[in-house]
């Protein structure tokens, strides 16, 4: 791989840890989670200026924090749905620690058996639901007004259109956020599908050139990986 595009993943990356983030933060100044007895909490804390330029509190999560279902003293998932998550954009321990404090889940923990689980309610699958949708159509109406690049999904968020002009590569702040932005979407899609009962979780991610309407890449998440670079339009 090359070396540009070994830091641009890398630039990207760091970039959908603070979009998951946000939306966590955001779905849980939407909800007020029910109290249970639980272990030991994670520890809040404050980095410095150079290590957290944004200023937001970091979860420093306790290496005895328990990410199983163990964590909770009085579990009982009576009534509760069943939920799998396959794919996460950030570490297992700082989701399901900002999982299980968001309050749209009931129960948030790691199965050796299942992988990353979260139990709900049926008013908890609403509201999460009802956020992410909101969450895509913000990402997708904010992309219109947009000059190199724009976004549009289907009905059953099952594919994911996207037009990108050649000159973002020119913009390498427009191209982080506009890369940040495509997680997004992708991480919306699949709480949307999983949260509709498809357990096969896929994004269709269809890439076109703005000025042409050639198509530029056409692959299934999360089996193949989107990279978009000088090479994808010298290659059509």
């Amino acid at each position: 791989m090359k070396k540009k595009n070994v830091v641009g993943i890398i630039i990207i990356a760091l970039f959908a840890i603070g979009i998951v983030a946000a939306l966590i933060v955001y779905k849980k100044m939407q909800m007020v989670p029910e109290k249970s007895q639980v272990g030991e909490e994670p520890e809040t804390v404050v980095l410095s200026a150079d290590e957290n330029p944004f200023g937001i509190e970091i979860k420093k999560i306790n290496e005895n924090y328990d990410l199983t279902r163990n964590y909770y003293k009085d579990y009982d998932n009576t009534g509760l749905q069943k939920y799998i998550i396959p794919v996460i954009f950030t570490d297992k321990r700082t989701y399901i620690a900002e999982m299980r404090e968001s309050g749209y889940c009931q129960y948030g923990y790691e199965s050796k058996e299942e992988g990353l689980v979260a139990e709900i309610t049926e008013q908890q699958r609403k509201n999460w639901l009802e956020l992410t949708e909101k969450d895509m159509k913000r990402v997708i109406e904010q992309s219109q007004d947009e000059e190199l690049y724009r976004f549009n999904i289907s009905d059953d968020c099952k594919t994911l259109y996207m037009e990108v002009s050649k000159e973002i590569l020119n913009h390498q702040n427009i191209a982080t956020i506009h890369s940040g932005l495509l997680m997004t979407l992708t991480y919306d899609s699949e709480i949307y599908q999983v949260l509709n009962g498809n357990k096969d979780w896929s994004l269709q991610i269809i890439v076109t050139d703005m000025e042409t309407g050639n198509e530029l890449e056409n692959i299934k998440f999360p089996d193949e990986d989107y990279n978009l670079s000088i090479e994808t339009w010298d290659n059509l």
